[in-house]
């Protein structure tokens, strides 16, 4: 999880959790806090933008970063996110 929160996933859009929710996770001006959040709620939340079922401006952004994600990968980020600190 912390290499596709850090590094992003190759072979997909490339770009890491950190690149918009920032190095520690905890929020920029472009993106929420995720550090510390429960691990279901990041799942959910990654699958449901993935799937199309969340909407709004900000899901926009996500699109294209979840597109390659398998349900192993969510899952793995969510760990390691859910582990750090807000």
């Amino acid at each position: 999880g912390e290499k596709l929160v850090r590094e992003g996933k190759p072979g997909s859009d490339g770009t890491a959790c950190i690149s918009c929710h920032g190095d520690t996770l905890t929020g920029s001006a472009i993106a929420p806090r995720i550090a510390g959040r429960s691990a279901i709620y990041i799942v959910r939340q990654l699958y449901n933008i993935q799937s199309g079922s969340r909407h709004g401006a900000d899901v926009e952004l996500m699109k294209p970063v979840v597109a390659g994600l398998t349900e192993q990968d969510m899952i793995n980020i969510a760990a390691y996110v859910s582990a750090q600190h807000p």
